[in-house]
């Protein structure tokens, strides 16, 4: 049995795209079009695949400083405030190595 598509078209270089192919995107005025990977990569200066990369890093960044800051918090309850004081650093650590800021 065949896909049933639908016929969608980018805004921008009006090329036609599969429901997989497409995607949403704002424009500076922030009405929403659809927009093929091509015209995504010229608009934001980047490809889908990097977009999608950057965007769990940044998930898996956060998830990580606060699971490290709750830890830190624990440990300077329970143990004192030196291994609250490591703790801090090691988060900041983290923080910078996994966000990679230069």
């Amino acid at each position: 049995m065949a896909e049933k598509t639908h016929k969608l078209f980018c805004a921008k270089c009006g090329k036609k795209l599969t429901d997989k192919e497409a995607l949403i995107h704002k424009n500076i005025d922030g009405k929403q079009e659809i927009i093929c990977h091509d015209c995504f990569k010229e608009a934001t200066g980047v490809d889908y695949k990097t977009f999608l990369y950057r965007r769990e890093a940044a998930k898996q960044t956060l998830f990580a400083t606060i699971f490290c800051l709750a830890a830190t918090v624990y440990a300077f309850v329970t143990e004192g405030p030196m291994y609250g004081a490591a703790g801090i650093f090691i988060t900041v650590m983290i923080f910078f190595f996994s966000a990679k800021v230069r």
